[in-house]
């Protein structure tokens, strides 16, 4: 009803529907974990291709298992990844630019560590600039494989020392550039050139001789050097001493003291002195601070905490050619990182914790582990494992490549290895290792972790049939993959298949395919309820969408009000999947049921603050045995 009624006639007011749109996550954002030779440190990036994993971080490598798991990944059907470089022992290349004066003015270095940074060249110019006196343009280059052709990457204009001004250096490249980052030196003397010494900390000790003295030289030319008999107890006779000792130096006409900032501003415990040349002001800050008790020492432009004024031309980068003769510091890759560097720090947010900073990933892959030692593969796993419980995400398991091959050796080495893993639900193992053609080896095959691969598949699967569906089948053909390091027979594959291992078979006509599709608790003896991967994806869709797209319900009024809207929204979202073929049943009350009423949410709960919603739902199980019955019939008999 509106809020005031006051006047005859028809009121018109919108009702609210209560209808609130759970939208279903994404299923198939995959994450990798490791070494690549290029990008972020312990950052999480995300990709939508492999040339963005190129531009980013280096492309192949024959020391990354991540960019072969990447280049997999999208070759199989994925569209979206996140790669977290970890490493060990890189840096980063940096350059130092330096002033006419040979003075050091700016601190150039590579947006990533690695020796990528050192094929790039900077050059400085200063033609076309909008203000020749301050201004000038940094162009970044990258030296060919040629070792001759300089290909520019960017160009970054009419740049400034002046951090006040819009085209300020840092603002304009740390914000625009891919290739490089700067800073600009600390304690550079803007203006006219002026120094003070010694330095004098407030508040002044009166009648102190020859404990200031000012030198330097005005507008770059005119040299001078005043020293004060005694210094003031006050910024008023610190300046009426400081003109006084101008005039009596002859150069009143050129140098003036005064107590305002740059702008002028009076009463701002600053001494300013500025000179005039050619009807053009300059001036600098001297001395900041309180004179009431507060130290601050007697500085200098950038130096003395106070206000600066516009970079002079004496302290623009000079004109450099393209050949790197500034560079300071050489480039390295690094090489790649221990278990206990992919684990990393929670606190810190390093390794595998960089996903922390994620929105959202389903899939987790490391495919180091596949060359680690079983010790320290056990080490990740646990970690890795724990983590995607925390996230609601899966994580893909590199068996070992020392697992060898044979109906005993198989059955014996996969039972041992498996002791080391953590069973849960929220991951799967997938044997044997793959054979790939490696295009920085002329193309030969050899063998490489599971883990890339199998995401792409999980990733087609999900955009084809849905997350519902087994990510095995005639289906899931494994793209890119010449032969598998273990041939496995129908035999072998019934020795692992019980164990919660998910053989991965060449069929004629089919190629290498998935043809299994248990969890790490799918073992026959554990008897879990998720046992099967689309059953336990399924679960973990729903309930990061439910998460997500209740969040509105938090302190809302706690009665059937809020529950009935509760029941719409979910049940609106139950029922689309159930339209879509992921559960079982003939009709909704056979796939699904959502409850929230007053059996739910006693008046206890309600007491509490709690709103209890209770949603299950039927899934639909993989037919993973076929079983056909033949028999001979009879034929007519005539009687």
């Amino acid at each position: 009803m509106p809020a005031v009624l006051n006047y005859p006639g028809v009121y018109i007011e919108e009702v609210a529907s209560g209808v609130r749109t759970i939208t279903g996550v994404a299923t198939s954002i995959a994450a990798f974990v490791g070494y690549t030779v290029k990008g972020p440190p312990n950052l999480a990036v995300t990709l939508t291709s492999f040339a963005d994993f190129e531009r980013n971080h280096g492309g192949l490598d024959r020391a990354s298992a991540v960019s072969y798991a990447v280049r997999q990944f999208f070759a199989n059907g994925g569209t979206q990844a996140i790669v977290v470089r970890v490493a060990t022992g890189f840096a980063s290349t940096a350059w130092t630019l330096v002033d006419d004066g040979a003075a050091a003015v700016l601190d150039v270095t590579a947006a990533t560590p690695g020796t990528w940074g050192n094929a790039l060249r900077l050059a400085v110019d200063h033609g076309g600039v909008r203000n020749p006196d301050s201004d000038f343009n940094l162009v970044v280059q990258q030296l060919q494989s040629d070792g001759v052709t300089l290909l520019t990457l960017e160009t970054h204009r009419n740049l400034t020392l002046d951090s006040r001004s819009s085209q300020f250096a840092e603002s304009v490249v740390n914000n625009a550039s891919a290739a490089i980052t700067v800073a600009r030196r600390t304690g550079l003397v803007f203006g006219a050139g002026f120094a003070v010494s010694p330095a004098i900390a407030f508040p002044l000790a009166a009648g102190v001789a020859g404990d200031l003295k000012l030198a330097g030289t005005i507008d770059g030319s005119v040299a001078f050097a005043i020293t004060l008999a005694a210094v003031p107890a006050d910024l008023p006779g610190l300046v009426s001493a400081v003109n006084t000792a101008l005039a009596a130096a002859g150069q009143a006409g050129l140098l003036v003291a005064s107590a305002s900032d740059k702008d002028g501003n009076a009463g701002a415990n600053c001494l300013k002195l500025s000179s005039q040349t050619a009807g053009e002001s300059s001036s600098v800050v001297v001395a900041g601070g309180s004179f009431g008790g507060l130290a601050a020492a007697i500085g200098i432009g950038l130096a003395n905490g106070g206000r600066e004024i516009t970079a002079a031309a004496a302290h623009r980068p000079k004109a450099l050619p393209p050949p790197d003769a500034t560079r300071t510091a050489v480039g390295a890759d690094g090489s790649p990182p221990s278990a206990t560097d992919i684990i990393g720090s929670e606190a810190g947010k390093t390794g595998i914790y960089a996903l922390l900073d994620t929105d959202l990933f389903n899939l987790l892959a490391i495919p180091q582990t596949f060359d680690m030692s079983p010790t320290d593969a056990a080490a990740v796993f646990a970690s890795a494992i724990d983590l995607c419980q925390r996230r609601r995400a899966f994580y893909l398991v590199d068996a070992p490549s020392t697992l060898g091959g044979g109906d005993a050796t198989v059955a014996s080495s996969v039972a041992t290895w498996l002791t080391t893993l953590t069973r849960s639900r929220n991951g799967a193992v997938y044997f044997p290792p793959l054979r790939i053609a490696d295009p920085l080896d002329s193309l030969r095959v050899r063998s490489f972790a599971t883990s890339g691969t199998l995401a792409g598949v999980y990733a087609r699967t999900d955009a084809t049939r849905g997350v519902w569906k087994a990510p095995a089948g005639t289906d899931a053909t494994l793209n890119g993959v010449i032969d598998l390091a273990t041939p496995i027979n129908d035999a072998e594959n019934g020795i692992l298949n019980p164990l919660a291992v998910n053989a991965l078979r060449s069929f004629p006509a089919y190629g290498r395919v998935a043809w299994g599709a248990r969890t790490l608790r799918g073992s026959d003896a554990l008897a879990d309820e998720y046992k099967y991967v689309p059953v336990r994806r399924l679960a973990l869709f729903i309930e990061e969408s439910l998460y997500r797209g209740t969040q509105w319900v938090v302190f809302e009024p706690n009665d059937e009000p809020l529950w009935a809207q509760i029941r719409l929204n979910v049940g609106a979202f139950m029922n689309n999947l159930f339209r879509q073929g992921a559960f079982q049943g003939k009709s909704p009350r056979d796939a699904y049921f959502v409850k929230c009423d007053n059996e739910t949410t006693t008046q206890n709960d309600i007491d509490l603050g709690i709103v209890n919603i209770a949603v299950g739902f039927a899934p639909l199980k993989p037919a993973e045995f076929v079983v056909i019955q033949l028999q001979q019939i009879a034929g007519q008999v005539q009687t």
